[in-house]
């Protein structure tokens, strides 16, 4: 009876935790141009999350598939040196939030399960995004300038504070992949 218990337990604080904001999602970006947003991006900082957990820096290269999708190159460096990689491709889902993608890699297990990718904040050059998830559990601060540092990101910092994520957790990279 106690696993049962524990199972159920967890299924409904899973499932409750990732409804807790699906009536306030954060809202994304109106307009995007994916051949300007193509590119080299450097993560500049992240919330902590189990698939990046021991890397010091990491890019992500983004090209503009036939289909109008995303191809996602998703790289990290690990304090002893080593580059992981994995691919994949990110997808529009909606004409009318340009700003909210689905996004899922080539390797097993990620390929079974498509991830929010949602773009909260991007200069109009495209240079540097606030990329994070609805559930505010995911944030990426991203920029095309791998000089670029904390003090460079102040403003998407204080909107992600506006938009409840907990910006106080982010990790700032100490290094770029160049």
């Amino acid at each position: 009876m106690k696993p049962r218990f524990i199972l159920i337990s967890s299924f409904v604080t899973v499932f409750l935790s990732a409804c807790a904001y699906k009536d306030n999602p954060p809202p994304t970006v109106r307009k995007i141009i994916p051949a300007r947003y193509a590119g080299d991006w450097h993560e500049i900082a992240r919330l902590p999350n189990t698939f990046e957990r021991g890397l010091v820096a990491a890019r992500a290269t983004y090209s503009v598939n036939p289909d109008g999708s995303l191809k996602v190159v998703n790289e990290g460096l690990k304090a002893n040196g080593k580059i992981t990689s994995i691919e994949g491709s990110a997808r529009f889902t909606n004409p009318q939030e340009p700003g909210r993608l689905k996004v899922r890699f080539n390797r097993f297990p990620a390929s079974l399960f498509e991830g929010d990718y949602w773009i909260l904040d991007l200069n109009p050059q495209h240079t540097r995004a606030m990329i994070g998830s609805p559930n505010r559990k995911m944030l990426w601060l991203l920029s095309k300038n791998p000089e670029d540092q904390k003090e460079d990101f102040k403003d998407f910092i204080n909107h992600a504070e506006d938009l409840k994520f907990p910006s106080q957790s982010l990790y700032f990279n100490p290094k770029r992949i160049k």
